[in-house]
């Protein structure tokens, strides 16, 4: 459990309990990340920041090697929250595809990102969609982020590819990833767009990166429940999107545990979203994130009641909302 916002008048009775008693990790909350230089890194560590700046209570950022590793720990109350994808925190909470046991403690607190994913390539190769990589060397399997797999096999698929069409190759994340194409071990792997080290690849390849577009099958994108394409066009922080590319989005949550405490849930949601122009502001990633989209019209996995409570003072909560909460829990 998370302290609520601390109170000037309690500070001098909660110094002395914490005194009396040794320090717990409920005092704090600690957010589960990939790796340092990814975009879930760098979300955590805004989203604790502001935790900390607001309440008092310290907050951190804990980087795994992918969100695979910490998503079992939210389940267990051993840290208090974590970012992930819908899809595996759907998969996750249903016990389904890389999940052999339903982590049913697992709750939506917010969403916090719709970040774009995209096959990348060294521009070199003269690679443009993911119809050019039949036969290539392609990363198309995360060992630390197995709900990913339904993200790879659906931008293969818009140009029928599978793996049999490529030549597949495992990596255990997505730095892994890019640096493979980095170090010229395969010919294209995915990432979230715009990340640092995707633009420190694009430093240190002769002729930098280039950002494919997907082939003309999106069907096989939005077949896929969690999954929608947007068209990213080129800007300063976007390296390698030469052109107008199409790539594919998902929503990104903070996710908590059951253990949360009502109070804390509502207060923690209560913080990112009347703050999040704050956030935006420290993290511009997030800019094409507006706060009204905060709650999804299709739910993945259950929200914590604590942060429904938030929702419904907000007016972003409705029926339709509930009636899907009920049949995820029952």
């Amino acid at each position: 459990m998370l302290h609520p916002i601390l109170k000037p008048m309690a500070a001098a009775a909660l110094l002395a309990t914490m005194l009396a008693t040794p320090v717990m990790s409920a005092e704090r909350l600690t957010i589960g990340t990939g790796p340092a230089g990814t975009l879930y890194h760098q979300i955590g560590t805004t989203l604790s920041s502001l935790y900390q700046e607001k309440t008092g209570a310290p907050g951190t950022a804990r980087p795994f090697t992918g969100t695979t590793n910490y998503m079992p720990l939210i389940h267990r109350g051993d840290i208090e929250a974590g970012i992930h994808g819908g899809l595996e925190s759907r998969d996750a909470y249903k016990g389904e595809n890389n999940f052999p046991e339903p982590m049913a403690n697992l709750r939506a607190l917010v969403v916090v990102s719709q970040p774009g994913f995209q096959f990348f390539s060294r521009a070199e190769d003269g690679l443009t969609s993911v119809d050019d990589l039949r036969g290539k060397n392609v990363v198309t399997r995360f060992r630390a982020i197995q709900g990913f797999d339904q993200v790879i096999d659906a931008i293969l698929g818009t140009s029928n590819l599978g793996d049999s069409d490529v030549e597949a190759t495992t990596v255990g994340g997505v730095i892994d990833g890019i640096t493979s194409v980095q170090e010229g071990r395969v010919d294209a792997a995915v990432s979230a767009l715009g990340i640092p080290p995707l633009r420190q690849a694009d430093a240190s390849i002769s002729g930098g990166i280039r950002v494919l577009t997907l082939g003309p099958n999106e069907k096989a994108v939005t077949d896929v429940v969690g999954l929608f394409i947007r068209t990213t066009n080129p800007s300063p922080p976007m390296v390698g999107v030469m052109e107008p590319v199409r790539s594919v989005h998902f929503n990104t949550f903070v996710n908590v545990g059951v253990s949360m405490s009502d109070e804390d849930a509502y207060e923690m949601a209560k913080i990112i979203h009347s703050n999040w122009a704050q956030v935006q502001e420290a993290l511009p990633p997030l800019r094409g994130m507006q706060a009204a989209n905060m709650v999804p019209d299709n739910l993945s996995h259950p929200f914590h009641n604590g942060a429904i409570r938030y929702f419904k003072e907000a007016g972003m909560w409705t029926d339709a909302h509930q009636a899907q909460q009920d049949a995820l829990l029952n």
